[in-house]
């Protein structure tokens, strides 16, 4: 038994992707940005707010040629969707820099993970209707290996982060938070990737289900 577990943690454990560098880029920047303009003598605050801001605008730049192309597949002209939520970026974005409050901005990643996780948790309720469109009642049954679902990972996930984030503002100076930030990243990659993988079906699950 002991065996078989360290077994599985072990295989678990070397399976981790390893976190591509363009992910990496966002906590980096924020980073560089907070020692650089500290440096040139710039408050904590807006060292803080600008260094964010800025990790928040590259991520979402960069993940928006992804998203348009995902739309088009759905159908035509739907990219035109993306002109609201970017919208609303651009002014939270605008917003933070203006006000030049850590605590708005620390809490925006709060807001997000909370909106993320409605979703995930309005997912999770409507999961079973879903499947249920997919496969034929019927089947259900029948099928070979259980259909993996990502919203409980998901959910996990943003209930970390929230916790975390909401840790830091409330014990932690900045520059702990700007600190910790990143190693939370790395943790979170690897602990998001040993949910997933444990939830796959294994070799042996496969033939026994066969």
């Amino acid at each position: 038994m002991i065996k078989r577990i360290t077994t599985r943690f072990w295989f678990l454990a070397t399976s981790i992707p390893p976190i591509q560098p363009v992910n990496l880029l966002p906590v980096l920047m924020m980073i560089m940005l907070w020692v650089g303009l500290r440096y040139c003598g710039m408050t904590e605050e807006q060292s803080f707010v600008i260094g964010c801001v800025t990790a928040q605008a590259y991520t979402i730049w960069r993940n928006l040629p992804s998203a348009a192309r995902s739309l088009q597949n759905v159908e035509r002209g739907k990219p035109r969707m993306l002109m609201f939520p970017v919208g609303i970026i651009i002014v939270v974005a605008g917003v933070q820099l203006w006000l030049g409050s850590p605590l708005f901005t620390q809490r925006v990643l709060t807001l997000f993970c909370v909106f993320f996780l409605a979703v995930m948790v309005w997912g999770i309720l409507r999961e079973r209707e879903m499947l249920e469109r997919v496969v034929p009642e019927g089947r259900m049954d029948q099928q070979v290996s259980a259909p993996v679902s990502l919203l409980r990972i998901n959910a996990v996930v943003a209930a970390v982060v929230i916790g975390v984030n909401e840790a830091l503002i409330a014990f932690e100076t900045l520059a702990v938070w700007i600190s910790a930030m990143p190693i939370l990243f790395l943790v979170l990659h690897a602990f998001y990737w040993l949910m997933v993988l444990s939830v796959l079906p294994t070799a042996s699950d496969q033939q026994t289900h066969a």
